[in-house]
């Protein structure tokens, strides 16, 4: 699962890197780990939701691209997706931004919340994961 997550953000900095328009700026995709959220204690069947994400940006040259979302039966894997602008002067930051995801349910099941969160020392993604039943309307 995770290899077709990355094999889509190769194939996605492939499109990119090879515009006819290229103004001189490279760009490349990273994810970023998501430090903080906001889930409601149950979510109601057939409603839509924004649930803020919060994230830290590790330089002035990233920017939010968007989320990145994978499926597996009643597990939701959530990525945030930077565009880092290479080649310019970048400084270091620790700003925490926040981006909103929107979300339907669809199913009545308990959702399973993973949270992309980083790699750790053997470069596997670890995650924040949480659980949120769903209530009839």
């Amino acid at each position: 699962m995770m290899r077709k997550v990355f094999l889509l953000l190769a194939l996605l900095t492939l499109v990119v890197s090879c515009s006819l328009d290229d103004d001189g700026r490279n760009v490349s995709y990273e994810f970023v780990p998501i430090t903080d959220y906001e889930l409601p204690d149950s979510l109601v069947l057939g409603q839509k939701y924004q649930f803020p994400i919060r994230y830290v940006s590790p330089t002035d040259c990233n920017a939010f691209y968007g989320f990145e979302y994978d499926r597996r039966d009643s597990t939701r894997f959530v990525f945030v997706v930077n565009q880092v602008f290479e080649n310019e002067n970048c400084t270091t930051t620790t700003d925490t931004l926040e981006a909103t995801l929107n979300f339907e349910v669809l199913y009545n099941y308990t959702y399973v919340f993973k949270f992309f969160k980083g790699f750790d020392a053997n470069d596997e993604p670890t995650y924040i994961t949480e659980e949120v039943p769903v209530k009839q309307p």
